[in-house]
Order: structure tokens, then C-alpha cells, then sequence
């Protein structure tokens, strides 16, 4: 059971969602965590806009890519510490 009428509802999430994706926007060039906010704003307006759910999807798999290619990046990585990758004793 909806607590508030479909055009209200609307209303609602647009204003919320859209002053949260516009705030995300500013703080990308102030200080503050832009990306999340944006991010938060797109999860909001995607509750009710198609479009808004489209781009929220693309962020998802951007994100799933940058996550994949640190992991693959950082897998390539030796320690700072510790054995070589040639088998050299540890430094005592």
C-alpha cells in the first residue's frame, strides 16, 4: 500500500533526488564526496525515471570495470616487503 499518491510521490523524489544529483554535481568541484552524492541522487530519481535507472546501471558497471582492473593491477604487484618473486630469502 502506497503511503502517498503517484503524483506526489513524483514530485517528491524528483525535488529529493534532483537537489542530491545537483548537490553531487557541485561537490565535484567543492569539497565533499561528489561521486557518492551523485551516485545517491541517481539511486533516488531511478526508483521512478527510467533514464535515471540506465545511467545508474552504466555508473554500476564502470565501477565493476575500475574494481576489476585495480584487482587485476594490485594482483600484479609485489609487496613492498618481504621475498622477491624470484625466490630470494627474506631480509632478515
Amino acid at each position: 500500500m502506497d503511503l502517498l499518491p503517484r503524483p506526489v510521490r513524483l514530485v517528491a523524489v524528483s525535488v529529493v533526488g534532483g537537489t542530491v544529483l545537483l548537490t553531487g554535481v557541485a561537490m565535484l568541484v567543492l569539497p565533499g564526496p561528489g561521486i557518492l552524492a551523485i551516485l545517491a541522487g541517481l539511486a533516488l530519481l531511478a526508483t521512478e525515471f527510467a533514464w535515471a535507472r540506465r545511467w545508474l546501471d552504466r555508473a554500476r558497471a564502470a565501477g565493476r570495470q575500475g574494481v576489476d582492473k585495480g584487482r587485476e593491477v594490485w594482483g600484479r604487484r609485489r609487496p613492498a616487503s618481504g621475498p622477491t618473486t624470484q625466490g630470494d630469502p627474506p631480509a632478515a
